[in-house]
């Protein structure tokens, strides 16, 4: 086991590596396990383009599903709201273009996230404030921490959750798969039911879709850093979310699957 390690390490340049930081966005706690079982720790931290790191896991103290604890001479801070508010010498004191509204509220940085901090001052992230669903039913879910949980199914490449003024939650998944693959759709089911298992109800995908994965910047559906433009996708495959809500017909285009568990709240 230890020389298949060693082997698998050499093979992807990681061989002399025993820690490595990761921003940006979410990682999934299953990887990171993966890493550690390769001998390889992943720490999580967190910045902003106004503020490059705020947190970060340190050697000892690494608490996998955290972002990690403030950095020195930097102070977090949760709003009523539950958003997040940063200061610190790494805080810009605004930008460039004097006609863009400052980020700053009172000597705090208004990060724009979501989350909260642990019992033993960690911080943990749900995910952009503009990006939270509201249900019809009027209860409040966070994508990204289900999108991550979607993202570390085999096979999967990208995830969009949805369900805002939505009776209950839809997702599209991106696959790379060339043509049918019948076991890659059962397994990918499989693994959803899995996940609603480990979510509250409002939190569960009652209909989703499997798709070829098309997604590309040219198109507009990714940023340069590959993040998904939520917008733009959500525009660009409004007849698939329409069917999964029982709106429209099915397309058929680059669709592998499109179904559920179910359309109850």
């Amino acid at each position: 086991r230890r020389l298949l390690r060693k082997g698998l390490l050499k093979k992807i340049g990681l061989q002399d590596c025993v820690q490595m930081f990761s921003g940006s966005a979410p990682i999934g706690a299953e990887l990171v396990g993966s890493f550690q079982e390769l001998g390889i720790e992943v720490n999580n931290a967190y910045g902003l383009t106004e503020a490059p790191v705020l947190t970060m896991n340190f050697q000892g103290r690494n608490r996998v599903g955290t972002v990690g604890e403030p950095l020195s001479e930097t102070e977090i801070v949760i709003a009523d709201d539950e958003e997040i508010m940063a200061r610190g010498p790494q805080v810009t004191p605004g930008y460039f273009d004097p006609d863009t509204p400052s980020p700053i509220k009172d000597g705090w940085l208004m990060t724009g996230d979501l989350g909260y901090l642990t019992p033993e001052g960690s911080l943990v992230i749900h995910g952009r404030k503009k990006e939270l669903i509201v249900t019809s039913y009027g209860k409040n879910v966070h994508p990204v921490p289900i999108e991550t949980l979607l993202r570390d199914i085999q096979g999967v490449d990208e995830v969009m959750v949805v369900g805002d003024a939505r009776p209950f939650c839809a997702a599209l998944l991106w696959v790379s798969a060339k043509g049918e693959d019948p076991a890659l759709v059962a397994s990918i089911n499989a693994a959803i039911a899995s996940v609603n298992s480990r979510v509250s109800s409002p939190e569960q995908l009652k209909q989703w879709a499997v798709l070829r994965n098309d997604l590309t910047i040219d198109k507009g559906d990714l940023t340069a850093s590959l993040k998904l433009k939520r917008r733009e996708v959500t525009e660009r495959f409004a007849p698939h979310l329409a069917a999964l809500y029982g709106e429209g017909p099915s397309p058929t285009e680059g669709v592998l699957y499109l179904g559920g568990g179910g359309k109850g709240p």
